[in-house]
């Protein structure tokens, strides 16, 4: 009996002793979630796409290369980017002209840009997926201090405990509900973004069939 009270004691303290690292956690990443908001909100101003330009630069650049004229065809690309992402890429595309293996090169550094883009919503998604779960814990953990009030009749120590509870729910929801939220529209942006990518890569490394 002793063994058990022993335990379960020791499992009320680390418990308890979670409560204000969790709750600093929740703050942190509510700040953090209103970051993304002003960031997400910034680049949807910034963003501008035009796949007829797009497809008319490269075109152009792409018979630039057929003429041996890198230089300009590089300068070509770097300009129909339409976003942070795209026009990024056709930078460092636009590095691969003066190399061999322009057709692998270009492959190498889509795949880079995947990764990228990948890494890019790590933060969202994680957000996401975090704030709820510590919203929970912080939700469970004053209940056991709420409880001990209740049965003590101490109605000041239960409602204290039960604002907390309360209140680290609604924050854990909305930061999961702001990271959900710019992670779908990000999702679709970038898959956008990297069918851009692939189609600058095959129009400026393969000809159309009528130009066969």
């Amino acid at each position: 009996m002793e063994i058990s009270s022993a335990i379960m004691a020791a499992l009320y303290t680390v418990s308890i002793s979670l409560l204000y690292p969790v709750v600093l956690v929740l703050l942190g990443l509510l700040m953090y979630s209103l970051l993304l908001v002003g960031s997400f909100v910034s680049e949807y101003a910034q963003r501008n796409r035009d796949i007829n330009r797009m497809e008319t630069e490269c075109k152009r650049a792409r018979q630039k290369v057929e003429e041996g004229n890198q230089l300009n065809a590089a300068e070509i690309v770097k300009n129909c980017g339409s976003n942070e992402f795209l026009a990024a890429f056709t930078k460092d595309l636009a590095k691969l002209f003066d190399r061999t293996g322009f057709a692998l090169n270009a492959e190498k550094l889509l795949q880079d840009y995947e990764i990228k883009i990948s890494k890019e919503l790590e933060h969202v998604k994680l957000l996401a997926r975090v704030g709820p779960m510590f919203g929970l814990m912080g939700t469970l953990i004053p209940m056991g201090p709420a409880l001990i009030g209740l049965a003590a009749g101490n109605i000041q120590q239960l409602a204290s405990n039960l604002v907390i509870a309360f209140g680290t729910t609604v924050v854990g929801l909305l930061v999961g509900v702001i990271g959900y939220s710019i992670s779908m529209v990000k999702r679709r942006w970038y898959a956008q973004d990297l069918s851009d990518m692939e189609y600058i890569v095959e129009l400026l490394v393969r000809k159309d069939e009528k130009e066969a």
